[in-house]
Formats: structure tokens, sequence, C-alpha cells
């Protein structure tokens, strides 16, 4: 399975223009990954490039474009630029002569690792660059050596070290036995499992745990030839009533998309949120990360909407995708998918900004088990 954006470190290149950001970004990756001129604005659209840092892991790196544009599209190229704020783990501030560091502030509010660099080593303005910002420690950078290596040792140095967070955490310990139910509809992809399919199944196989994948048709036979009930049953949220109704007593049980709440937001105030449901709700966003186009039988578009219209025939229903998330104080209550392909920080900051806001956000997952009753059944890891 390669490793997609939403488990990767993400970490943000920013600085004014032509301080050498692309330069940096194609020095780190060992290729010509972003167009390099002395021209101002030649970055637009922020450039993604997926690499693995050995001892780190993969990681993306997100070259920006300048902080003090002043093109013609420089407000729109800003704005893209501000919008990787959201969802950046580390920032490197690349340093120029002309800083005034006024967006430092921007950074430091995000309370992020922020990693100094003094570009242009090999030529005189970047002696004055690392003389200037002496005070700011800046790692110096020559793009004519290949010592990107201590820029890699530094990053390793601020990231984190709680350790990775897990899909199923205390949920499941070694040489457990685990079902998952697993239907295949048309919303799934051809010839392949969805991604927190995948990511179950292989972490599963880490933890040395009995692994069993089964349809809900075949759920009953599976649980029938097994000596003793499974430890934990994991299905899709869009049958939990189905599993529920037929899972032993003994077994814990969860879905997929509980458990990404977990691994990507903030799963206690998910489903504290959801129960926002027992009262009456007005206007209801549901934001689907995927871009995908919404099929017949789509979970968000179709089904959730048809079961909170049975329970609230008037509640107003709007959709949003990918990363637009703007104008939500007048929602009741938010739905998010299970953000596959959103990394963690992304998602924090839209439960930060719920939060701030009093606005009750919650995700498909739990939404489900609330509406089918059953959501003080479910396991969920903290």
């Amino acid at each position: 399975m390669r490793t997609s954006n939403g488990e990767r470190l993400h970490i943000a290149i920013f600085g004014n223009t032509n301080a050498g950001k692309s330069t940096l970004l194609n020095y780190i990756t060992g290729q010509e990954t972003a167009i390099v001129s002395d021209s101002h604005g030649t970055t637009t659209d922020p450039i993604n490039k997926p690499m693995e840092i050995h001892g780190l892991g993969p990681v993306i790196f997100i070259d920006t474009a300048g902080i003090n544009d002043s093109t013609n599209l420089s407000n729109k190229r800003i704005s893209k630029s501000l919008g990787v704020l959201e969802k950046a783990d580390i920032f490197l501030y690349v340093l120029s002569l002309e800083d005034d560091l006024k967006f430092i502030d921007q950074l430091k509010a995000k309370d992020k690792p922020i990693i100094f660099i003094a570009p242009k080593q090999d030529l005189e303005i970047g002696q004055e660059i690392r003389e200037k910002f002496k005070n700011l420690r800046p790692i110096a950078i020559n793009v004519n050596t290949d010592d990107r290596y201590k820029l890699f040792e530094e990053i390793k140095k601020v990231v984190n070290n709680d350790g990775p967070l897990t899909l199923t955490g205390k949920l499941v310990k070694k040489a457990d036995t685990v079902v998952l139910v697993m239907p295949q509809d048309e919303a799934a992809p051809k010839d392949r499992l969805i991604k927190p399919q995948v990511m179950t199944i292989r972490e599963l196989i880490d933890k040395d745990a009995v692994c069993i994948s089964t349809s809900l048709e075949n759920f009953e036979n599976t649980l029938n030839v097994l000596k003793n009930p499974p430890d934990l049953i994991i299905t899709d949220s869009k049958v939990f009533k189905d599993v529920y109704e037929k899972s032993p007593k003994e077994s814990k049980l969860t879905s997929f998309s509980v458990l990404m709440s977990g691994f990507k937001g903030d799963v206690e105030y998910f489903r504290d949120s959801v129960k926002v449901l027992d009262n009456e709700v007005k206007n209801i966003l549901i934001a689907e990360i995927c871009t995908h186009p919404p099929i017949e039988e789509d979970i968000g578009t179709v089904k959730i909407p048809k079961m909170l219209k049975k329970k609230y025939p008037n509640v107003n229903i709007d959709f949003a995708r990918g990363e637009d998330f703007h104008d939500i104080e007048k929602y009741d209550l938010i739905i998010e998918c299970g953000s596959c392909m959103f990394n963690r920080t992304s998602v924090m900051n839209r439960v930060k900004k719920c939060k701030e806001k009093n606005i009750p956000m919650t995700n498909y997952g739990m939404t489900i088990a609330y509406l089918q009753g059953i959501i003080d059944k479910i396991d969920y890891q903290v």
C-alpha cells in the first residue's frame, strides 16, 4: 500500500518571493520538483512533493508562493499559501535580507515547530542573511553541497516523539481475533478496498492479531466457524445496526469510520457532538473530504441525509467538498466523513474552529450509530 498524503508528516516551506523556497525544495528532494526563476511570483499554487526521510518515515514537503507577493494574482496566491497553515505539522521558513518577519507571528500562532533556513550560502548574500538573523539560529544551506541531511536531522528533532497514533489503539492486542465486516457495494472502488479497510488490515497484521474479513451476508457463518466470539468486530458504518444485532455480547463493536475519528480527530468531541440530534436541528453541513462524484448509494449525499430527514423532515442539509470549510456559523451540526484523505492536523484545525464557535462536529460513523440507536453500545479508542 502506498502511503497517502493523509498519513504523511506535512512540512510547509514559507518565505518571501525569491527567497529560495523552490530552490530549497529541489535541493531537499534531489529533483527539479519546482520551477526556479528570478521572476517574482513563479510559484502559484502550492507544490506538494511526497518523499521518505530515513529514520522518520513518509513526509510531504509543500512549497508555497511568496508571502509578500505583489503580482496581479497576489491575493489568490497568498490565500492559497495561508491555506497550507491549516495542514502543516512543521514550518520551514526561508529567510531573505528584505524579511521583516511579520509573517512569523502567524506561524507562531499555530503552535507548530518552525525551522529557519539561511539560504544561498554559496553567495555573499547568504552570509549576510545568516549574520542578520543569527538570533534565530538558522540552518545554513548551500545547495552546491550535499548536506541536506543536517536539515533532516533537525526535522527529526522537532517531531512529536509521543509515538504514532494507531487506528485500533488499545482495542486490539496481540493474538486477538478481529472480524471485519466489509460489504462491497457500488460505492466501493473497483477491484480495491477503501482506504480505512486497507489501513486496518495492515495494522492488525502488524499487531499479530487474527484478522478475518467477511461480508454482511456471511457474517453469521463466520461467527459460527469460530470456536470463541471474536474480541472485536469492525464493520462498515452503513450496516452498523445489522451487525450489532448479530454480534455476540462478549465482542466489542466499532466501525471503520469511528476508528478514523480517533485516528484523525477528537473522538470524544465527535461522540458528544452527535447527541445534539437529541434536540431539534435546523441546519446541518455534511463535509466530504474526497472529491469523487456522488453515486446513487453514496453514504454522505444519500444515505445519511435520508436518515436525518426521517428524524427531522424539515432540516436543511448543505454539502461541502474538499477543503471548502467556510461560513460554518449558521449550522447546528457539522458531519464530516472519515477524513482518510486529510492529515490529522487539518482535521484538528477544523475541530478547533468548531469549538471556538461552539458548533458541534461529528463524523459519519458516529452519526449512523446515533441514528440507529447504538451510540452507547459501540467501542472507540481515546
